[in-house]
């Protein structure tokens, strides 16, 4: 049997899903323009750099350069700090910053038009990454153009980046546990009015309720309003068929009797074939009457009926009917429920005890009580019991055992039918009194 897929399960699948995927890639976005931004930010500072040095260069008497005062930031002064500058001029040593040391920025091989300003990277002293902005000048004093290289190690803008991520993935994890949260609840209450349809539907089924009443969103009414319709189609149908039942078993029970009486007072073969056949029909119309009513029942919901009330009233009769037997109960404490109506409950519980009562010596047990969310009914007699092997053929419609004792023989089988129709059991053993005891569970709701 496969398993059912949940609507539940599918809504938090898609919600997770969507959640990653939103996430994941705002993450890679925001990552990828702060990455830009910050780059854009210190080539933006190595050309105000750039600025400052272009301002503080001037010719020097050997026709080289120098610079007439320190730049304000003072990385370029420590060897190896970060931030590098370098002036070259065709013919003539690099003029670099301290913080190269021995070391040289390369020369890259592009044409560079005069203010014109070039970005590149490549490696640097220490074999770092750096990022590197460069452009031509012209000075006073000095006939040929200088190329000017600042560049700074690109450690600090990975850095910088790395640390942005940190912070956007724990942001990212807090602000999806957030969401995930809202999404959980807005699926728990989105799906609350199913929740409760199947709980009235629960409440039907066992009785506690007869038809879905209450207000319903606007998506589950329609639902609600086709299955009341349902219901009330069925229960229709089932009380027609009920009736006609009825209509048939009565039309059938007249000319039964009028036979039966016909066929009385007289001991020759017809009279003795007609009383045997109309006895024989009375039980098959009893039996066929029992089930129709207890198979229409069986496909209703909302029927509830107090067993101990019925199991009472049936003692209480046949005790007077049988004033000679000792017919004892045994019911426990608290409410008993038999998911179904009165009088098939009472069919089944009065050919138990009549055909207890018809075979017993003189003592008949009745118990009722609850077993294991169910209702367990046994009735008990002191009679001469019957035999393993023939407890089966006992249960066939028909089957008459001892043909010395009055009766059509269906009451064992139309209460197994019935049980059966309910979805219970019926089971034939040996009682404690010496005689039959029959068992039988039925459910307390449906």
């Amino acid at each position: 049997m496969t398993a059912r897929p949940s609507l539940r399960r599918r809504l938090a699948l898609a919600s997770f899903v969507w959640l990653v995927l939103a996430l994941a890639g705002s993450g890679a976005l925001l990552a990828g323009i702060f990455a830009n931004y910050a780059r854009s930010v210190v080539e933006e500072r190595l050309i105000d750099d750039m600025d400052h040095i272009a301002a503080a260069v001037e010719a020097a008497s050997d026709g080289g350069v120098r610079l007439t005062r320190a730049l304000p930031d003072s990385r370029y002064d420590v060897p190896y700090a970060g931030r590098y500058w370098q002036i070259e001029i065709a013919g003539r040593p690099p003029l670099r910053s301290r913080s190269l040391w021995d070391d040289t920025l390369p020369n890259p091989p592009d044409d560079l038009a005069k203010g014109e300003i070039h970005h590149h990277t490549f490696r640097g002293p220490a074999g770092q990454s750096l990022i590197a902005v460069e452009r031509n000048l012209t000075i006073d004093g000095l006939d040929m153009p200088m190329r000017l290289v600042v560049a700074s190690d690109e450690a600090e803008l990975a850095h910088a980046v790395a640390e942005f991520r940190n912070t956007l993935v724990l942001s990212l994890a807090a602000l999806g546990l957030g969401l995930a949260l809202a999404a959980a609840l807005q699926i728990h209450f989105g799906l609350a009015p199913l929740r409760r349809l199947r709980a009235a539907v629960t409440a039907l089924k066992a009785g506690r309720e007869t038809t879905l009443d209450g207000q319903w969103p606007a998506e589950v009414a329609p639902l609600v309003a086709d299955l009341k319709d349902v219901l009330a189609r069925n229960t229709a149908l089932v009380e027609r068929a009920r009736a006609e039942a009825g209509n048939l078993a009565h039309a059938l029970k007249t000319p039964l009797a009028v036979l039966t009486n016909a066929a009385d007072g007289h001991e020759d073969t017809l009279s003795q074939t007609v009383r045997a056949q109309a006895s024989a029909m009375r039980g098959h119309v009893e039996r066929h009457l029992a089930r129709a009513r207890a198979g229409a029942a069986a496909t209703q919901v909302g029927i509830e009926t107090d067993a101990r009330a019925v199991v009472l009233k049936l003692v209480d009769t046949l005790g007077r009917l049988h004033p000679g037997r000792r017919l004892r109960t045994a019911l426990s404490g608290g409410p008993l429920a038999f998911a179904g109506r009165a009088d098939d409950l009472a069919d089944i519980a009065g050919n138990l005890l009549d055909n207890a009562l018809k075979w017993s010596h003189g003592e008949v047990r009745v118990s009722l009580g609850a077993d294991s969310g169910g209702l367990a009914l046994a009735v008990d007699d002191d009679g001469p019991g019957i035999a393993p092997d023939a407890r089966a053929a006992a249960l066939r419609r028909g089957m008459r055992l001892d043909e010395t004792k009055p009766g059509t023989g269906f009451g064992l089988a139309i209460a197994d039918e019935l049980v059966a129709l309910y979805g219970g059991s019926l089971v034939l053993g040996e009682s404690d009194l010496g005689g039959l005891r029959v068992a039988v569970r039925l459910p307390s709701t449906r």
